[in-house]
């Protein structure tokens, strides 16, 4: 995304590349639980930031993560342009139209009738954040694609849903139509100073199953070398505690559904070549899938673990593994409860092969 000079609210020449802070915020109700996300992107690096509050408002958090973006980058800024994008009109307008330095002007009045602006605590501290900075602001659209943003927004729903005793309390927070002049803690205790050395490669990754003409194809693994492979998967099966009781007794029509499921799930990772069209067929040396109740009681945790020595990796083996085993929960049980859900298949972890190490966050 280019720059709008006209945006800028200062104007010194930039002297090396761009920083980008990609941020959204939002509470659940509106007053309720809140949170932001901010993305930041410079010199082909980036690095995700979020926080989450038990008691906010949409606005708050809009601004609170353009913050949290500009403090956390005052160093690394240096020299450079820097552009705020966000989701909220809020926030853009009342910089780049400069509606935040009027209410300050005057005593952070925003009209000729004295009414109060609202949040004058996080205008201050955004008004100071940009002196001497070279930002722009820019606006994006909401839920429109936009991947920076989307991800800010998945940010914003899982920092809002953290229990309380992981949030943050906005003391700043009052209700529409007070001053709201309390002061929030200093993000010094809440986002540190962003390291670029620390920050994560954003290079475009390849598709390595997509030729130059855009076609799919079969990667060529013949001369990777051979390492010891390792890669776990987990999956969700929800249901009704009714249903997980009989499976519990044993008193499921269709049999054991513990054990079938634990053997299906082998079966299926050893097939894995037949059911993805661009899967190696790997000589598997180890499958174990392992199930137990979820603490909650809401169903079964599936983990499959693949394991082979071969030159390329066994997430897809492990991946099948777990699915086929809650499907085959699903067909045993659907019986008793056509409403089962098979969930939150993801890779957790794996080992081996020239990529490295990966675990889950």
């Amino acid at each position: 995304m280019g720059l709008d000079p006209k945006r800028s609210l200062n104007m010194a020449p930039s002297a090396r590349s761009d920083l980008f802070i990609y941020s959204d915020g939002g509470a659940i109700g509106n007053p309720g639980p809140g949170g932001f996300g901010v993305v930041v992107e410079v010199d082909g690096r980036s690095m995700k930031l979020s926080k989450g509050y038990r008691r906010t408002t949409n606005n708050r958090m809009e601004l609170l993560g353009v913050i949290a973006g500009l403090e956390s980058t005052a160093e690394i800024a240096k020299g450079r342009r820097t552009e705020v994008v966000t989701d909220s009109r809020y926030v853009v307008d009342g910089m780049s139209k400069g509606w935040a330095k009027r209410w300050r002007a005057n005593g952070w009045r925003r009209n000729r009738q004295g009414d109060m602006a609202l949040n004058p605590d996080l205008w201050g501290r955004l008004l100071d954040a940009v002196d001497s900075r070279d930002v722009s602001f820019a606006w994006v659209k909401g839920h429109s694609g936009h991947p920076q943003n989307e991800l800010c927004d998945a940010m914003v729903g899982e920092a809002s849903k953290l229990p309380d005793s992981e949030k943050l309390i906005d003391a700043g927070y009052e209700r529409k139509g007070s001053a709201m002049m309390a002061q929030s803690a200093p993000f010094a205790s809440l986002v540190e100073e962003i390291d670029l050395n620390e920050m994560d490669d954003t290079s475009e990754p390849e598709l390595t199953h997509i030729d130059s003409s855009g076609e799919a194809r079969m990667v060529d693994v013949g001369k990777k070398e051979t390492t010891d492979r390792v890669a776990t998967a987990v999956c969700e099966v929800l249901m009704s505690v009714k249903t997980l009781s009989l499976i519990r007794s044993g008193s499921i029509g269709k049999g054991d559904v513990i054990a079938t499921a634990k053997l299906a799930g082998v079966m299926g990772g050893k097939r894995t070549a037949e059911l993805i069209p661009m899967c190696h067929n790997i000589p598997i040396s180890q499958i174990e899938v392992d199930i137990e109740e979820l603490a909650d009681g809401s169903g079964l945790r599936i983990e499959a673990i693949a394991r082979a020595t071969w030159r390329t990796g066994v997430e897809m083996e492990a991946m099948t593994a777990a699915s086929i085993a809650g499907l085959t929960v699903y067909d045993m049980c659907k019986s008793a409860e056509r409403g089962i859900r098979v969930t939150d298949l993801r890779l957790i972890q794996k080992s081996g092969g020239k990529s490295g190490d990966y675990i889950a966050d």
